[in-house]
Formats: structure tokens, C-alpha cells, sequence
């Protein structure tokens, strides 16, 4: 008896040390295109529900429209080419516009709101998420009619040249790339997680 209660210390001893070396929080970056039909998948099924499911606090979130575009500003002016033509280009300047003047929670409600219509970049939709989530969409127009927009997708371009992705969406965990954990968090977002923070958490016992 003695001895099974020893063991059961040693191991209760063990499972205790792993959880408090494990991270409690992770901070995800997600490379994307608001009319990729991947990043569209990725942001709906995957990171919204763990977002939620996990808490911000746990999950915290750096999202970065951008993907394949390309920038030109020979004549003084930033002129954007984006994979998925001019709509995608205007859909990633506003999320931009949105992910610079709103909280994080905002942020992550609205691109779900957006993502999982029919039309992502369309102007009456981006605008009612944006209400939807207490954005205003007045601050939206301010934004992309400044030029700020620009400067905010030519710094997101900035960002994801330095990740330099050979595909979008591309998951970075606390700024670092593994392609074990890109297809982790494509596949299965929520088990990666788990894996990753190892401490007992409700959700990842479903």
C-alpha cells in the first residue's frame, strides 16, 4: 500500500511539473485573403470556434490580410494587386481598417460575421458585421477614404513578406512557423491547441 501510494505521488508529481511548464496562453498570427476560399474555411470552422471555446485570454489573435497581393507605388501611390481580384483587395483594406480601431474580441466577431456570408468583401455586408460587433462604420469609411488603409495593407505586406507563405492561410504560433503546426492548425485547430497548452482545460476534454 505504501508503495502505491509513492507511485501515485511520483506520477501525480510528474503531471503536475508538465502542467506548469506548459504555456498558458498562445498567440496565433493568421496570414490570410478575405476571399480565399482556404482562409475562409480556416477562419470560420477553425479559429472562430476556438477562439470562443478557448477565451482570448488563452487564444490571442493577430490577424494579417494580405496573402499573394503585391504592391506598386512607382507613381506615388499604393496600388495593390490581390489574388482574388479588386473586391478582395477592397475586402482586405477594410478588415485592415477594422483590425487597427477595434478590441480584439471585435476584430475576430466581425471577420467570422463577414467570412461566413456569401459575399466577404461586399460593402453592405463588411458594414453590418461592423455594426453588428459596435464598429463604426463611419470611422471604416474614414479610414479607406485617408489613405490609411493603404498604409495599414502595405505594413501587412510588410508582415507577410517576412513569413514569405507558400500558402494562405499561413498559422505562425507566437511568431514562429513550423509546417507540423501549419497542418495542425488547418486540420484541427482545437486539438493542436490542446496539445500545445496541456493543462487541463473544459474544452479540451470534449
Amino acid at each position: 500500500m505504501l508503495k502505491f501510494v509513492s507511485l501515485l505521488a511520483l506520477v501525480l508529481g510528474v503531471a503536475t511539473a508538465k502542467y506548469l511548464d506548459a504555456p498558458t496562453s498562445v498567440t496565433l498570427q493568421v496570414y490570410y485573403e478575405t476571399l480565399c476560399p482556404d482562409s475562409i474555411d480556416f477562419l470560420v470552422h477553425q479559429l472562430h470556434p476556438s477562439y470562443v471555446n478557448f477565451g482570448g485570454d488563452v487564444v490571442q489573435v493577430e490577424l494579417i490580410p494580405y496573402g499573394f497581393a503585391s504592391e506598386d507605388n512607382s507613381t506615388g501611390e499604393k496600388v495593390f494587386t490581390c489574388q482574388h481580384g479588386p473586391e478582395e483587395c477592397y475586402g482586405n483594406k477594410v478588415h485592415s481598417c477594422v483590425i487597427n480601431a477595434a478590441t480584439v474580441n471585435q476584430t475576430v466577431n466581425f471577420v467570422f460575421c463577414a467570412e461566413r456570408s456569401a459575399s466577404p468583401a461586399n460593402s453592405t455586408i463588411l458594414q453590418g458585421c461592423a455594426e453588428q460587433n459596435d464598429i463604426s462604420w463611419t470611422d471604416v469609411e474614414d479610414c479607406l477614404s485617408s489613405g490609411l488603409a493603404d498604409d495599414l495593407l502595405s505594413a501587412n505586406g510588410n508582415k507577410t513578406k517576412v513569413v514569405d507563405p507558400s500558402f494562405i492561410p499561413t498559422i505562425t504560433i507566437d511568431n514562429v512557423y513550423s509546417q507540423d503546426n501549419q497542418d495542425g492548425a488547418i486540420k484541427h485547430l482545437k486539438t493542436l491547441l490542446c496539445n500545445i497548452l496541456q493543462y487541463p482545460i473544459e474544452y479540451c476534454r470534449c
